[in-house]
């Protein structure tokens, strides 16, 4: 038996030719031998013949019939023997141990591949002083890997609760906006089924009445009709009956009933008009949030802002006083509305004019002699209109005006939790914010810097635009 000494080493170069297949360039998987004594990999010749006319060999070109390959058992358990001595810590190219560190690479190497040209001018160091040197920094990574992770996981969860958050509010939505209309289209019917059952009502009696007149006029038309004969026989025989001829005179003399006198008494105005707006008048009164009566509450007012005599109006009295237009962190001249909320639904609108104004809720807490920091964390909820355009402080950001407002709606959703403002003419949605608070929340005003009026639309006499 020849020593271990004498053998050939797996892993040198003629040995791994003699592994390699001629067609991948790599160890040979499932090798089959043709009919011609050449080994292939059996994927790699069936691919080739796939893109041949024949079946050629890659080597030598002969043809080789694919029923006469056969699997070649020994050189396969080669193959597996080797793979199953191989050590994923031994160097693939000189099978020794890697226990060198290329800095520059950022790989593990053996002592010959640290002589080798790639290697030979990079900085090499041995693998427990790499690890010593790496460790810290190693153990940094993965500690940031590991609160990525929990952070991750994290936002996970958060989406998941937004997820279902918006699947319920969706929800909620839907079926509002569902019994809204349905409300709207049962009172819609019922209204439309009353007003053509008064039409149709109206129109029977009206007829009826037409009807008797007709026949009063048919029987005196019969009446006359006799008379005119009798006069016109009697003159023609010569013999007049004055008895008679007195009853027509007196007959004349009666007045006929006319179907003008009838037509003015059908109320066509009660069923015609302006329909649309007769029924918008009665179907407000079904509406859950109309405009709300709003008044200031002079108590609350900065000294610079001039209230009118009803609480409905407010501006600026000297505009001096007040520092500069809106921002996040100044305290604004302010004025609250004497209606708190601390539950339901409520909406208001307010005429507005110029720059530099803000509109939104606050609480009584947060006022400091007639001023208001204007952001959420003070317990307000604001919404400020400057050089065109609508700034709302949560969060933070801005937008354009698409045109200069005239009456802008405030709407407090109190049982869901959020404000919302629209432009009045047209009901445009403008912002929406989350609004809660552990108080009473009042409707507040912070008039134009320019001292133009700000007015709150009366519910009394409040009309659409």
């Amino acid at each position: 038996m020849a020593s271990s000494s004498c053998s050939p080493s797996l892993s040198s170069s003629s040995l791994q030719a003699d592994l390699t297949c001629s067609v991948c360039l790599d160890y040979f998987q499932d090798p089959v031998l043709t009919r011609c004594e050449h080994t292939f990999c059996r994927r790699c010749l069936m691919e080739f013949w796939g893109q041949q006319r024949r079946n050629l060999c890659p080597v030598c070109r002969k043809v080789c019939p694919t029923g006469q390959l056969l699997k070649n058992r020994a050189l396969a358990g080669v193959l597996d023997s080797l793979r199953r001595r191989e050590d994923p810590q031994l160097c693939p190219l000189h099978r020794q141990d890697r226990s060198l560190y290329c800095q520059q690479d950022q790989e593990l190497i053996c002592w010959q591949c640290r002589d080798s040209s790639p290697h030979r001018s990079h900085r090499v160091v041995a693998i427990e002083e790499a690890m010593a040197q790496y460790k810290e920094e190693i153990e940094s990574a993965l500690k940031s890997l590991q609160e990525r992770r929990t952070k991750c996981e994290g936002l996970k969860t958060k989406s998941e609760k937004y997820t279902a958050r918006l699947q319920d509010w969706a929800q909620q939505t839907e079926c509002q906006i569902k019994n809204t209309f349905r409300k709207l289209h049962v009172y819609l019917n019922d209204e439309e089924s009353y007003l053509i059952q008064q039409v149709r009502q109206e129109e029977r009696d009206s007829s009826s009445k037409l009807q008797n007149m007709t026949e009063e006029v048919f029987q005196e038309f019969r009446s006359l009709r006799n008379n005119i004969h009798e006069i016109e026989r009697q003159m023609k025989d010569g013999v007049l009956n004055l008895k008679g001829l007195k009853d027509v005179q007196a007959r004349l003399g009666s007045t006929l009933p006319t179907p003008v006198l009838i037509m003015h008494k059908v109320p066509f105005g009660k069923f015609s008009g302006p329909m649309e707006y007769r029924v918008w008048k009665k179907l407000r009164k079904l509406l859950d949030t109309v405009p709300a009566t709003v008044t200031l509450d002079p108590d609350t007012a900065h000294p610079s802002l001039v209230i009118s005599p009803e609480g409905c109006s407010l501006r600026l009295g000297e505009a001096q006083e007040r520092g500069g237009t809106c921002s996040k962190v100044s305290l604004e001249p302010c004025v609250l509305a004497s209606e708190g909320y601390s539950s339901g639904c409520h909406y208001w609108e307010v005429e507005v004019s110029g720059e530099g104004w803000a509109l939104g809720v606050g609480s009584h807490s947060a006022l400091n002699r007639g001023r208001l920091t204007l952001a959420p964390h003070s317990g307000n909820w604001p919404l400020t209109f400057r050089n065109g355009e609508y700034e709302c402080f949560y969060p933070l950001h801005t937008q354009p005006a698409s045109s200069k407002p005239s009456r802008i709606g405030v709407f407090l959703n109190l049982e869901r939790g959020y404000l919302s403002f629209y432009d009045a003419a047209d009901m445009a949605h403008i912002f929406t914010v989350p609004s809660k608070g552990s108080e009473p929340l009042y409707p507040c005003f912070v008039p134009p810097s320019s001292g133009e009026t700000m007015s709150i639309a009366r519910s009394e006499n409040w009309e659409p635009q």
